[in-house]
Order: structure tokens, then sequence, then C-alpha cells
């Protein structure tokens, strides 16, 4: 799943559970709940691209992110959590990264990249954008209307 999306949850579920102590658990998991939707991405693990270009394109894509949660829900959630929250949304890709970027085959990248690659569930353009967006507007659509 795009990280932006992965934010948007994160930042819908700061405006949904507004305790840290369930949040910030709830936002880990829900990433990987995410990934179990069928979705495109940018295939960042088995592209030809640079490094460099991956990490352009993996940084712009979270970026998107944290925009986006910031400029819906920037009236109704405290900043830090709110950006704390997408974060943590985001952050078993973070943690993947090292392991793509540098090579970093060993605990804590390798185990989070193999954890990763069992819960994915990939699915071509269209459908597979068009699903992912889908259940990001339902969820954001729901914490806003909450």
């Amino acid at each position: 799943m795009l990280v932006s999306s992965h934010a948007l949850i994160g930042a819908s579920l700061a405006q949904l559970v507004p305790n840290p102590i369930l949040g910030y658990p709830l936002a880990l998991g829900f990433h990987f709940l995410a990934d179990l939707v069928p979705h495109w991405d940018f295939r960042t693990r088995q592209s030809q691209r640079s490094k460099l270009n991956t990490v352009v394109i993996s940084l712009s894509d979270a970026a998107i992110g944290f925009w986006l949660g910031f400029i819906i829900f920037k009236t109704t959630v405290p900043l830090t959590y709110l950006f704390l929250m997408m974060f943590a949304a985001q952050l078993p890709d973070w943690l993947e990264g090292p392991y793509h970027i540098f090579d970093w085959n060993f605990p804590p990248f390798s185990s989070i990249k193999k954890l990763q690659s069992k819960l994915h569930r990939k699915l071509d353009l269209p459908w597979g954008l068009i699903w992912q967006v889908l259940i990001v507007v339902l969820i954001v659509n729901y914490a806003l209307a909450t």
C-alpha cells in the first residue's frame, strides 16, 4: 500500500482514538491490516530503478500522506499526536527501507521485510489503486463524520 495511504489511515485513527496509549498500537496494527487489502504500490521491492529514485519516490509518497493528513485533520487533532500517528502507521515501511536501500539484511530490517512480504496483497493498476483509494476515503470520511 502507498505510504500516503498508511499516513491517512493513521491520521484518521488519531481523530477517532484521542488516547495515544491506544492510538499508537492501533496505528501500527492497522498498517498490517491495510496491507492485507489488495492494493497497488510503487513496487519499490522488485523495481529495477536506482536506489536514489526509490528513495525520492518513497519520500515523496510519505510527504504527500503527511501533507494530506495535516490538511484534513489539523483543526481537530493536536499536531504532535497527528504526525506521530501518521508516522506510526507508516513505521513498518520505514523499518523495511534500510533493507532495500542499504542492503541491511539483519534484524529488525530483515524481520520486518519477511513479515511484510507475507502480508502484502498486490493488485495491478487500475484495480489495486481503486481499492486502495476507496478504503482510505471510507476511513477518512468515517473519521470526519465522528
